[in-house]
């Protein structure tokens, strides 16, 4: 006789758990904070770094993941960025709210994060038929 033994034990797949930028927009609070995370969501690399996400990421009080922004603007120098990160990332708290930078930090960057910030400034503005990409 085969017997199996049964366990209460569940292993969650990676793949079926929902990413950092997921559960970052999920916790939005408002329309310039999910515009700030969608930024910083389609720019992929920045969000990866441990001292961004140390500084920016917080549990709330619901127990949901979400986003520091004060506090994340106060660290930003301490973060080890480059000039460029730093330029976008001035913008993104701009978008965010507890934050001002002059729009000349556009200068600063590239193709691929200036069209991000120019996606999340229309994403806030409501405006759904402008379209931000290059032309062929």
């Amino acid at each position: 006789m085969t017997t199996t033994k049964e366990t209460d034990v569940h292993t969650i797949d990676e793949e079926d758990a929902p990413s950092l930028g997921a559960l970052l927009l999920a916790s939005a609070a408002n329309p310039r904070h999910k515009a700030a995370v969608r930024a910083l969501v389609d720019e992929e690399i920045i969000l990866r770094r441990d001292l961004v996400r140390i500084a920016l990421v917080v549990k709330t009080p619901e127990g949901r993941m979400g986003c520091d922004w004060e506090r994340f603007g106060k660290r930003l120098y301490t973060l080890g960025l480059n000039e460029g990160e730093r330029a976008f990332l001035d913008l993104v708290l701009s978008i965010a709210g507890p934050h001002q930078t002059s729009l000349a930090r556009v200068l600063e960057l590239d193709d691929r994060r200036l069209a991000i910030v120019l996606r999340a400034t229309v994403q806030l503005s409501g405006c759904d038929t402008l379209a931000i990409g290059t032309r062929t």
